[in-house]
């Protein structure tokens, strides 16, 4: 029993758990991914033997720090750091066993003191029985409902053999069916379709739509007749259009079908009527049903029936009766009611946009809480980031309702397993702190170690090589025929400010740079920028439907029937005019984007650039014109708006036109003072609304220098150099120049200063920090790394060289086609401090880890190069390296650890919960344990050495690759930048993939040569 004891607490096995966790939780967001996060939990978060390796780690962590005696003074920053995980798993416990949570709805001018839990409960109720189950069903795992019981002296068995998640009711005409309509209802934002029968009844929020009962909206039978009776005034439209029919409240008229019934904001349709029929079960491709269905089996007798029961988290279960025997059974699946002590009155829901969009900018509820307990009754004000808190229950926004009088609040209950777990993050956070800086930590031992190894001197000498890159233009006789434009008329319309699509309002160089980069995937065109071709364009729009610019991928070149990688907007026509995508483009959009094939996202995504060629020659992109209602949409160049004097609607309209005839030959009107105009006319109805001119003047600045995409050539260029320079003198064993070492670190500093005042411009710019989306995200990871290659890489010329060269292998990626560079407005969850604080140290940290994992590749490539005659030297190295990589790799995981429980303070502050199982948060965590290995290979003997461990730090990057790239590009989540924008894996992973595995076989090899002074070290 001791030796079992001793195997259950060594440092091996609990290795071995951390394992286990990182490789069942990856699993699981893989399930979620395919199947929902019903499927991740039934299968992983919330089984048994996953919380038993939980508390098998607890007991480990506990036991360990009894033995190794951690509460000692020397020992003190370990042992708060162990003692602080041990908290947490405590606090996981009891959020997990004893808190609960769910979701509260509220109309304006209404109540409610109860919210519907999260858990779902399958019900079955006669007169004299109940029996009542918590469930957790899924498409995987349906078969958890299984009830045997006496009935009327029989014996019934109630079992779940199947599940549909997102259920449709499809009606099937029987004769032994029951009265069903079948309609659909839409609120301007999807449709929803519902098929129901006598009893049955939905709550749109502003109304109750019902079947022969009390609903607003009430559907009424008369023989095979269906009859509508409303309390409210109604419109009859046709879909052929026409006159619309008025239908007054409380007039019962006969129902026409597929006619749109047109009330408050929503519009009925009804696409049959069915006097009898059943229903069958059949699942929403497009995933936007609100409700999910259990197959039951029902044996009574020799009797065995198949019932469906429909409902879902969060929403109260429909019963069903189900008649067995002389009885009826009501079976039901849902969530339960969890009443309060006080209860929430919404007085008004509010919801903002960016101006001229239908984007949310914030939504807020004016809620008034009333407790009549306590006496108790003041107004709160509920929004993202602004959670209500109040005798232990936490409220945070949710959602709201599609006709925007109705808010959804998210509850829970849970403050004690909140304050043990955050009390676990601050001992975590003071632990880790202590480490680096205690002389005791095995950091300190560390940097005194590195500082041992400086004092070995071993220099290499090299000539200095100097490489000069330029970029030529091509020339294209497609482009050759049309009119250059005046620099200065090119110059003066990229300073305009217009409107864009996501309601941000910035200068015309911005527009046209997104614009070329969509249609073309270039920032310049045969010579010409951004900012000339869009004016260009329009101005000439007869020559540019010629030119071959529209990006087109091979099956779609085909399809055209045309050579080459770019089309032009005259091949995407036949002869009579017939746009040639239109049927596959169509076919695409009719499927949900999850069953999409590569070949049909290509027509999406050349269907989308196509139009916007087509917008650009019609001006529509040029919404250059403020309405007097600033929080309107601008006009744009050619239209008619309302609402100005004559002469200024006059001039919207012909502005553009005006600019066009200033350019033919002989006109004496000049182009530029038509464009002096526009800026003026900006000036006048939109003096409240407009930027600041300094920002205009550094967006066109960041326009022009596009420093990241002009550092990370640099980066490449210096680092690889570097780095090749000074493999050669490692194993040449001559010393090198110490002003030729300086010259490069300052090159790359001069490269870091232009990454740095590129993120600082693009932060004043946006307004917000800048690494809120994919591409600022991967800016502000290469410039951590480069951060910490300076920070370790003073002394180490082979760290900073192979900072460089990360950094720049990072910018590169973040400029590829599927990265998207724009300056977008933030959703209104980021609108918090916690982006900064969060997102800046969790996203940091991938820089050092990177640093780390690149080091690896460094050392493992000097073991392959290892010989007799230079083992001294490359051993040196080795060990300097290692060191380095053990330093920067440890200051990742630290603030890789802190950033993510960070981000579960956040998403308490703004989702009301710490810890979600989101795949972004569960990869992060996933990375947390591997590299928590990692770092802790060297107490396990068996995997100890500077190899293992630096062969480690390459394989575990493959961990934060995936956090980073595949959860944002092919995970579902909130945490996810764009599912689907990715279209497969690009095939420079799988190179990668080889020429690593190469590498590692290689070194591998050589290295068992070496073995034992590896190992000994």
């Amino acid at each position: 029993m001791k030796k079992l004891i001793q195997f259950l607490t060594s440092m091996p096995f609990m290795g071995f758990l951390l394992l286990v966790m990182a490789f069942s939780m990856a699993i699981a967001t893989f399930t979620e991914s395919s199947w929902g996060t019903e499927a991740a939990k039934a299968l992983v978060y919330n089984t048994r033997w996953f919380e038993v390796v939980f508390l098998l780690l607890g007991i480990s962590l506990v036991t360990n720090f009894i033995r190794y005696r951690m509460y000692l003074p020397q020992k003190l920053p370990v042992g708060i750091f162990h003692l602080s995980f041990i908290l947490i798993v405590f606090g996981a416990a009891i959020t997990r066993y004893i808190s609960f949570e769910g979701v509260m709805h509220i109309r304006e001018g209404q109540s409610s003191d109860y919210i519907m839990s999260t858990d779902t409960y399958f019900k079955v109720e006669t007169g004299d029985k109940k029996i009542r189950e918590q469930v957790l069903f899924s498409e995987l795992t349906h078969g958890q409902f299984h009830e045997t019981f006496d009935l009327d002296g029989q014996r019934v068995k109630i079992k779940s053999v199947g599940f549909v998640k997102n259920a449709l009711r499809t009606p099937v005409e029987h004769p032994a069916g029951s009265p069903m309509v079948d309609f659909v209802i839409s609120a301007g934002q999807g449709m929803q379709s519902f098929s129901f029968g006598p009893g049955d009844q939905f709550d749109l929020g502003a109304a109750k739509v019902g079947f022969n009962n009390d609903a607003n909206i009430r559907f009424e039978q008369e023989g095979d007749e269906l009859y509508l009776l409303a309390d409210r005034d109604m419109e009859i439209r046709s879909m052929g259009g026409g006159e619309p029919e008025p239908v007054q409240a409380g007039v019962r008229s006969p129902v026409k079908m597929m006619h749109l019934y047109a009330f408050d904001n929503y519009l009925l349709l009804v696409r049959k009527f069915y006097p009898k029929a059943l229903i069958r079960v059949t699942r929403d491709a497009s995933g936007n049903s609100h409700e999910d269905a259990v197959i039951l089996e029902v044996s009574e007798g020799g009797r065995v029936s198949t019932v469906n029961v429909f409902g879902r988290s969060g929403t109260a279960g429909e019963p069903v009766t189900f008649k067995a025997g002389n009885t009826n059974l009501r079976l039901s699946y849902g969530s339960e009611p969890i009443y309060l002590p006080f209860k929430l009155y919404l007085k008004d829901f509010q919801l903002e946009r960016y101006i001229g969009s239908e984007s949310p900018s914030s939504y807020a509820s004016e809620i008034k809480l009333i407790d009549e307990q306590e006496g108790v009754e003041r107004d709160v004000r509920i929004f993202m980031n602004n959670t209500l808190k109040y005798r232990g229950y936490r409220f945070y926004q949710s959602s709201y309702d599609v006709d925007e009088l109705g808010t959804v609040l998210s509850v829970n209950k849970d403050f004690w397993g909140t304050f043990v777990t955050y009390l676990g993050y601050l001992l975590m956070a003071l632990g880790m702190i202590f480490s680096l800086f205690y002389k005791h930590s095995y950091f300190q031992f560390l940097v005194r170690h590195l500082k041992e190894l400086n004092k070995f001197k071993v220099t290499a000498a090299l000539a200095f090589l100097l490489l000069l890159s330029g970029q030529a233009q091509g020339n294209n006789a497609a482009v050759s025929g049309i009119p250059s434009l005046d620099a200065q008329l090119v110059s003066d319309f990229s300073e305009l400010w217009v409107h864009g699509r996501d309601g941000r309002i910035e200068p015309m160089s911005t527009l046209s740079n997104e614009i070329l980069r969509k249609v073309s995937r270039k920032s310049s065109f045969y010579g010409k920028s951004a900012d000339e071709v869009v004016l260009s364009m329009h101005l000439y729009p007869e020559i540019w439907r010629t030119v071959p610019m529209i990006k087109v991928d091979r099956e779609v070149a085909a399809f055209l029937g045309i050579q080459g990688k770019y089309a032009a907007a005259v091949d995407f026509f036949d002869m009579s005019g017939h746009y040639k995508l239109a049927e596959p483009a169509q076919a695409a959009y009719n499927k949900m984007p999850g069953m999409r094939n590569q070949k049909e996202k290509e027509f999406l995504y050349t269907d989308e650039r196509v139009n916007i060629c087509f917008m650009v020659f019609n001006g529509e992109f040029f919404t250059f014109f403020p309405p007097k209602n600033p929080t309107e949409a601008w006009f744009f160049a050619g239209s008619k708006p309302d609402g100005y004097p004559r002469a200024d609607s006059l001039f919207v309209n012909r502005s553009f036109q005006l600019l066009r005839e200033s350019l033919l030959p002989g006109s004496d009107v000049q182009p530029r003072q038509i464009l002096a105009t526009v800026a003026s006319f900006q000036e006048k109805f939109g003096a409240e609304i407009l930027p600041p001119a300094q920002k205009k003047s550094a967006e066109l600045t960041y326009n022009k220098i596009q420093p990241f995409k002009r550092v990370f050539s640099w980066y490449l260029l210096t680092g690889f150099i570097l780095l090749t320079v000074l493999f050669v003198n490692i194993f040449r064993q001559k010393p090198a120049g110490k002003l030729v070492i300086r010259m490069f670190v300052g090159l790359i500093f001069f490269g870091f200063l232009l990454h740095t005042g590129g993120l600082i411009l693009r932060w004043y710019i946006s307004g917000h920090a800048p690494w809120s989306n994919g591409y600022e995200s991967m800016v502000y990871v290469a410039w951590a790394a480069m951060l910490s290659g300076f920070i370790f890489g003073r002394k180490y010329p082979l760290v900073l060289g192979t900072a460089a060269f990360l950094s720049g292998i990072t910018l590169f990626v973040a400029h590829l086609n599927w990265m998207n560079p724009e300056i977008t407005p933030l959703v209104p969850v980021l609108k918090s401090y916690w982006l900064i604080i969060h997102v800046a140290i969790i996203t940091a940290s991938y820089g050092f880890i990177g640093l780390s994992a690149f080091v690896g590749l460094l050392v493992l490539t000097l073991y392959g190069l290892m010989k007799e005659r230079n083992r001294e030297n490359v051993n040196h190295y080795i060990d300097q390296l290692t060191t380095i990589s053990e330093l920067s790799a440890t200051i990742g995981l630290y603030m890789l650890t802190i950033g993510t429980f960070l981000g579960g303070v956040w998403a308490n502050e703004s989702w009301g919960r710490y810890w979600g199982w989101d795949p972004k948060e569960t990869w992060a965590l996933i990375t947390v344990m591997i590299y928590a290995f990692v770092v802790h290979m060297r107490l396990i003997p068996s995997l100890r050495g500077r190899f293992n461990y630096n062969l480690a730090t390459v394989i575990g990057f493959s961990s934060v690759l995936m956090t980073y790239f595949g959860v944002n590009y092919f995970l579902s989540g909130m945490h996810s930048y764009g599912k689907g924008s990715v279209d497969g894996i690009h095939w420079a992973v799988y190179v990668s993939l080889v020429l690593v595995a190469g590498l590692i076989t290689f070194s591998y090899l050589n290295y068992k040569k070496f073995e034992g002074a590896d190992r000994s070290a």
